[in-house]
Parts: structure tokens; sequence; C-alpha cells
């Protein structure tokens, strides 16, 4: 009995020693990964924290979510800000002050148009801990 339950334990070791020449492919790539947190590194502020920022004002930056077709989602402001927040994370930015946010009747290439306007923030968050 007790040489059946190592050989038990023995053949899974075996075979998965016989899988260690396998390659591993995948279609993400880490471009992907940094591009896709990109958003989390920009903090949202109001306008009423910034007399309690220690921070430089880098630039604007907008945002934009635009329904091209009739089978897609209609236009997002939470897209728009995230795309937003995405620029301003290009900017080398890490926070952001948005300003407003405008939604654009039809035309011809967007059936539902947002698009958000903000300030991109170097915010020194030394002094804010």
């Amino acid at each position: 009995m007790l040489l059946i339950l190592r050989l038990t334990a023995l053949i899974p070791a075996l075979l998965l020693a016989g899988c260690s020449n396998y390659q591993f492919s995948s279609n993400l790539d880490k471009d992907n990964f940094e591009e896709y947190f990109k958003p989390s590194q920009v903090i949202v502020y109001s306008k009423t924290d910034l007399p309690d920022l220690d921070y430089q004002l880098i630039g604007v930056v907008e945002g934009s979510s635009c329904q091209e077709e009739s089978n897609q989602l209609p236009a997002d402001i939470k897209e728009a800000r995230t795309k937003a927040r995405v620029n301003a994370a290009n900017m080398n930015a890490n926070g952001i002050v948005f300003q407003s946010c405008l939604t654009f009747k039809a035309d011809k290439t967007c059936l539902s148009n947002v698009i958000c306007y903000g300030q991109a923030l170097d915010v020194d968050i030394t002094d804010n801990e």
C-alpha cells in the first residue's frame, strides 16, 4: 500500500519534469500592462483640494469617448475621464483636476460624444501624507 502511495506522488512529478522544456507564449505584452494601469497612477482631485496641495501645473489634458457605430456602446463620461487620466500619466502627472465634461450632438464622426477637460498636476505627495 505504501508503495502505491509513493508511485502516485512520483508519477505526477515525473510528468511535470518531462514538460520542463515547454515554452509558453501569450498575446499579452508588458506595454499593455503599463497602459492598463496608467489611470491608477493619476489621482483625481477636486478644485476645492487645490489650496491644500503643493503642486505644479503641467498642462491641459483631454479625454474623449465616441460612439462611431450604432452597434457600439454610447459615449461614456467614465471612459472620457479615464482617457484624460491616461493622457495626464503620459505627461508624467500624478494628479488631475477636471474642469468640465461636454456632451456633443451627433455628427459625421460620432453618434454620441463626450469630451472631458482637465489640468494635469505634479503633486508633491510627501506633504500630503
